[in-house]
């Protein structure tokens, strides 16, 4: 579970942002809310939930109308929201809304991660992540790194853990396969920045 919004359930902020992949952490939230908070998921006007490939301004519009009406019940709202991008001025409409939040609304974010939003905006949301996703990202960032050092052939062969194995009913792991590959664009991106990486390095396959 997320230990961080779960030491807080008495007094819960009012935004949080959850880093990871949204399909590993969204049982876990709604467990939460369910087990935790009392709070149920199901037929409950007082929850929302919304996943976004792209969250712009119209979106940081509408959920805004959401969340200053008053709750169905005498519970709190809770909003649960995906997010794989989001624009600038979606961002700062989300700014003014978290700088005067509504009494009893608490929103979830989850997203891969929050270097693209603007520090304003981070300022004004609590951070968390799943268990153990910090030792994770270090078992991946050597494997990554490992890979990118690695010769053709070489990562070709380390690669086949993802693949799974149907003559031994080995399934594919297609999560471990997400986060390799997103720690490996993280890399690449960072080692062009700092002109560490080599032609021959982006040649991954």
């Amino acid at each position: 579970m997320l230990r961080e919004i779960i030491n807080q359930k008495d007094n819960l902020h009012h935004a949080y942002l959850v880093e990871g992949i949204y399909e590993e952490i969204f049982p876990q939230i709604i467990k939460f809310f369910e087990n935790s908070l009392n709070f149920s998921t199901k037929n409950n006007p007082d929850f929302w939930q919304g996943e976004f490939d792209t969250f712009g301004i119209d979106d940081g519009r509408r959920i805004n109308d959401l969340q200053s009406k008053k709750s169905f019940g005498d519970n709190k709202k809770i909003f649960l929201i995906k997010i794989d991008f989001i624009t600038r001025e979606a961002q700062n409409s989300l700014l003014k809304m978290f700088e005067e939040p509504t009494q009893d609304t608490h929103f979830f974010i989850v997203m891969k991660s929050s270097e693209i939003l603007l520090p304003t905006l981070k300022s004004r949301l609590m951070m968390v992540k799943p268990y153990g996703k910090e030792d994770i990202d270090l078992e991946a960032q050597k494997f990554v790194a490992k890979f990118i050092k690695s010769t053709l052939a070489e990562r070709l062969e380390m690669v086949k853990i993802f693949f799974g194995d149907t003559t031994k009913k080995i399934p594919a792991d297609k999560s471990g396969a997400i986060k390799f590959l997103n720690e490996l664009e993280k890399q690449l991106r960072k080692n062009i920045d700092t002109r560490k990486i080599k032609e021959k390095d982006l040649i991954i396959f």
